[in-house]
């Protein structure tokens, strides 16, 4: 009876160990959606998003895999892959997800290999996809040189280079990114920057963003999928500001786009959005767009858990 009792004991102990070295997360969000299209007329909407994300730990090793799931489709796995070090290199290994920004909307990449590593006041990144059709290959360098933050990225792809700048001039943040390739029509020739200051309680912020041939975006001027010329943002510039309000965040934004098509629509737009954490623990954000194609209002529920 001891050894059962023994046996149980150490079976339980195993398994809190198992259990602490896997983490799980994640996050929901349902919107409810209504577009006034003008000549269109009304239309309704309602969207949900679920995320779930694990993580398992073995030492310095970590396995990370996110799942997805929109509107109750059947679920998606969005990020796959592993990071470790070896003899000092940082390594990660699998597909994952770019980030969102205003010269880029978040796309899965193809499986591919970054390791980093530093070199004096240097860190050195170099990611490897092989690909059938002649692998890619990118290196990037960064270096903070007299408190503004230096990246520098090269990749064989069209000999594709992007300079990348940031930090605080006196108070003011910047953020500039500048897109370049040897190719004559290509949406990597692109740059875009964004300053940032704070005034009499509130955040000022200035952005602007142009490409070439068009890109898509994901960030302060909204969501361009880039699947079409239309679709496809060529320009954008303008102001924000974000303040609180009886314990409201309120970020208001008034900004114009050009889009990519052979006939260029520009469009204003002026979008304020409200957001406020309940005593629930869900995060309600209620956002109204007011423009010259359309005018929309979006209530948002989220949560992370």
């Amino acid at each position: 009876m001891k050894k059962q009792i023994i046996a149980a004991a150490v079976a339980a102990s195993m398994s809190a160990v198992a259990l602490a070295d896997v983490a799980i997360t994640g996050a929901t969000k349902v919107n409810w959606t209504s577009t006034d299209g003008g000549s269109t007329g009304m239309a309704n909407a309602f969207s949900s998003e679920i995320d779930f994300n694990v993580v398992g730990k073995a030492g310095d090793t970590q396995v990370h895999v996110n799942l997805e799931n929109k509107n109750a489709t059947s679920l998606a796995v969005k990020n796959r892959y592993l990071t470790t070090n070896v003899g000092g290199v940082d390594v990660k290994a699998g597909t994952w997800f770019t980030g969102d920004s205003n010269l880029n909307d978040a796309a899965t990449q193809n499986a591919r290999v970054s390791m980093t590593t530093g070199m004096g006041p240097l860190s050195v990144n170099f990611q490897h996809e092989p690909a059938a059709a002649g692998d890619h290959n990118e290196v990037t360098v960064k270096a903070a040189i007299g408190g503004i933050n230096v990246s520098y990225e090269m990749e064989n792809t069209d000999d594709h280079k992007i300079l990348g700048l940031s930090g605080d001039i006196s108070g003011v943040k910047f953020d500039y990114t500048d897109s370049s390739s040897d190719l004559s029509t290509d949406t990597n020739d692109e740059s875009g920057y964004s300053l940032t200051t704070d005034i009499a309680g509130m955040t000022v912020t200035y952005q602007h963003m142009e490409s070439a041939e068009g890109t898509s975006s994901d960030g302060f001027f909204g969501t361009f999928d880039g699947k079409s010329d239309a679709g496809k943002l060529k320009e954008a510039s303008g102001f924000g500001i974000t303040t609180s309000l009886a314990g409201n965040t309120v970020h208001v934004r008034n900004y114009e786009t050009t889009d990519a098509s052979s006939t260029p629509v520009v469009e204003r737009d002026t979008k304020v959005i409200v957001t406020r954490k309940l005593s629930s623990g869900a995060t309600a954000e209620v956002t109204y767009v007011t423009g010259d194609s359309a005018t929309s209002l979006d209530v948002e529920l989220a949560v992370a858990f």
